[in-house]
């Protein structure tokens, strides 16, 4: 049996999630002292927090690995497909511990963002098309601790003048 990370990397499939584990980055396969990062913003007030892309062919959006104090603090998953190249539905996880307007491109879509905190997880979901958007992974916590620390800061599209996109 496969191990709930792997689940989570290899088939967005989050059913038996309760957790990133503490050697996540050994799971990973990453040195998160040595790997190319980027930055990018997590929490309210958003904090400035390096990421580390990992391979995928699940997650056509990127797949990234959130690091904070030299661990990996959250795994992210953007625009997951199935196996025969469809989007998968919402998964059946039950009532969140809350729930978040999210931002997904050009849209916000409200209470798009289910989060099961005490199971380490958050989901977006577009509710009017069933579509899953994105998986998160992390150690278990509350609502409120997420909100502030882990979830994650839309960065907004860069407009040229004439309004354009770079």
């Amino acid at each position: 049996m496969t191990d709930p990370l792997t689940r989570f990397l290899d088939a967005a499939d989050v059913s038996e999630w309760t957790g990133l584990p503490a050697d996540a980055a050994q799971t990973l396969g990453i040195d998160v002292d040595a790997a190319p990062t980027f930055d990018g913003l997590l929490g309210e007030p958003p904090a400035v927090t390096s990421w580390i892309p990992l391979a995928t062919r699940r997650f056509t959006d990127g797949l990234r690995a959130w690091v904070r104090d030299g661990r990996v603090a959250l795994v992210e998953g953007v625009m997951p497909l199935g196996d025969d190249g469809g989007f998968l539905g919402i998964p059946e996880l039950g009532e969140p511990d809350a729930t978040f307007d999210v931002e997904f491109g050009p849209l916000t879509i409200p209470g798009g963002e289910r989060v099961y905190a005490a199971r380490g997880l958050a989901v977006c979901v577009n509710p009017r098309s069933g579509v899953l958007l994105a998986v998160r992974g992390y150690a278990p916590t509350t609502p409120d601790d997420y909100r502030r620390h882990l979830r994650t800061v839309p960065v907004p599209e860069l407009r040229l003048a004439g309004g354009g996109v770079p």
